[in-house]
């Protein structure tokens, strides 16, 4: 039987003390930016869409990076395999500032959704590269710690992003909302170059760029943006039984299984490795990744949407109202992971933040026209509880998944599916939701509006003339509301979803999880045509080579560690 012998370096590099502290605060820093960038845009909409002229469209400026964004996340986690962690990680956050900066140059609606498609890709990259890097630098009886904290850097970024969006695009102008992240990702740039002390990756370009996995690559990308823009203008672009929805996302669909078929035949160095998905929990905890993702950057995107446009505040309150959102997640986040160390048990935390996060967003459902400020906090202190405490599923997804994983070849892979499940969710949660909202607020709307003044206020609802009746008024915020109120019920259900899935996952303790693996000079895989040799040992420091061996015409072995 023929074989394919691919090799890839070994990149651990475990570092201690200053170092280590320094290194890993350049880390927060780029995770921080990333997530401050994806939020703090969304205080922001209605002042880029009134200046843009973008009309309902500008939740292209959400759907755009994310679609990007998800991408990306698998293609740049192998990419780091092949050229280097370090040289991935400093391109990808070229890139995103490159993108932020030409969008606070935008002065259309396609420019702006093209330079953000740019930043999103430098966003997947930071995203996926922050959490391989940890697993290079740190063991993993200490990662558990170490990926709680960078948990609680995409709190603050999810949380406070809306706060600094809404005070720059109030006091100064939308367009710093892009630029304020431009030096800060210069000096996250510095910090990674001078500091980051990973190996360099032996081999020429020739060499590396034939271990690309470039069929997937494009196949993957090209699935995901033909499944998610026929969903995103569904109803509003065109008609969902329309032959235009209809091809592409048919087309799409068949993109999807023709990657998953080249992944598991073809690709020499796969971008997504199936294998992965034969451990039932991993299956588990990704599905449940994917529907988080849908909820997390639906409610990050629309709460504040709802707070100026139907509420009528402005975006520095408008992010001041979601404060608590941020502030319980940054606290549960710590406190769920102290519970977690001192029981030893993930599963009961788990079902308790789901559980939560539930009762909070089913309470959401209730937000109206005249709902007070302290229901809103309320409620947001209740969501901010179980989203904080979710979070460190995060950090039992990365162990999970290094541990299921019986090469260490996929150790970067595996963290990129975990973001890209995450992503995808969060991109297909957006097109969704807005395709609800603007089908429906375009229903709802009184039929006695002019023409002129309903093409106006379906591009903005901000559109209202200030001297418009005072009834008629009311009117069209209503229904606008009532449009938003469908969108905060579609996000409950997927959360009872996720908290279901809980109890079908088995209750994995973290001392299983860290217990060493065997050290040997030479590991594989229980009996099997396919094999893996490793040279050396995980924690040590020189530079090594895990050669995979990989057959022609067979899949991988189907034997895995059992969670």
């Amino acid at each position: 039987m023929g074989t394919k012998v691919v090799e890839i370096q070994d990149q651990t590099s475990r570092l201690t003390g200053l170092q280590l502290f320094i290194v890993f605060i350049g880390l927060n820093l780029a995770l921080l930016i990333s997530f401050l960038d994806a939020t703090s845009v969304s205080t922001a909409l209605p002042d880029i869409a009134a200046e843009l002229k973008a009309g309902n469209s500008i939740s292209w400026t959400g759907t755009s990076f994310l679609v990007a964004n998800t991408g990306f996340q698998i293609i740049t986690a192998r990419l780091s395999d092949i050229f280097g962690r370090k040289v991935v990680l400093i391109g990808a956050l070229a890139l995103f500032g490159f993108g932020d900066l030409l969008c606070g140059f935008a002065k259309s609606e396609a420019w702006l959704y093209a330079c953000r498609a740019i930043a999103g890709i430098g966003g997947g990259g930071i995203n996926s590269l922050t959490m391989i890097i940890l697993s290079d630098i740190v063991s993993i009886d200490k990662r558990a710690k170490y990926q709680g904290l960078l948990g609680i850097s995409i709190a603050l970024g999810s949380g406070i992003g809306p706060l600094i969006g809404g005070a720059l695009s109030e006091r100064a102008t939308w367009r710093w909302t892009f630029w304020f992240t431009v030096p800060l990702t210069i000096v996250t740039i510095v910090l990674i170059w001078f500091l980051l002390p990973l190996k360099h990756v032996t081999g020429g370009v020739k060499e590396k760029l034939l271990k690309i996995d470039w069929l997937g690559s494009m196949l993957s990308l090209a699935a995901i943006v033909l499944i998610l823009v026929p969903i995103s203008g569904g109803g509003s672009l065109y008609g969902w039984a329309s032959p235009t929805f209809l091809a592409l996302l048919i087309t799409g669909t068949f993109l999807a299984v023709v990657f998953l078929a080249v992944e598991s035949k073809c690709a020499r160095l796969p971008i997504m490795p199936l294998h992965i998905f034969r451990v039932p929990t991993v299956s588990l905890i990704l599905l449940q990744t994917f529907f988080v993702g849908m909820i997390f950057y639906g409610g990050t995107f629309f709460t504040p949407i709802y707070l100026q446009n139907v509420l009528g505040y402005s975006p520095i309150m408008s992010g001041v109202i979601i404060l608590p959102l941020v502030l319980t997640q940054v606290f549960s986040t710590s406190g769920v992971g102290f519970i977690v160390q001192m029981t030893d048990r993930l599963k009961p935390c788990i079902i308790a933040g789901f559980g939560i996060w539930l009762a909070g967003q089913a309470a959401q459902t209730v937000f109206g026209r005249n709902t007070h400020v302290g229901v809103i906090v309320g409620v947001l202190f209740v969501q901010g509880v179980g989203v904080g405490a979710t979070l460190q599923i995060r950090t039992a997804i990365s162990l999970v998944l290094a541990q299921a994983s019986a090469e260490p070849i996929d150790r970067a892979v595996v963290t990129g599916t975990r973001n890209f499940a995450r992503t995808s969710g969060g991109a297909l949660g957006l097109a969704a939701s807005n395709a609800i909202l603007n089908n429906l607020f375009r229903k709802n709307l009184p039929a006695s509006l002019p023409d002129d003044l309903r093409s106006s206020l379906l591009e903005s609802v901000s559109n209202i003339p200030p001297d418009l009746d005072p009834a008629m008024r009311e009117a069209i915020l209503s229904a606008y509301n009532d449009a938003l109120h469908w969108v905060f019920v579609y996000f409950a259900p997927v959360i009872g979803v996720c908290f279901l899935l809980c109890f079908f996952m088995k209750d994995q303790r973290l001392k299983s999880l860290n217990r060493p693996k065997e050290s040997s000079n030479e590991k594989s895989l229980p009996s099997s045509p396919d094999s893996v040799s490793l040279s050396g040992d995980e924690t040590a420091f020189s530079s090594r080579t895990t050669t995979i061996t990989i057959p022609t015409n067979e899949s991988r072995p189907s034997s895995r560690p059992q969670l």
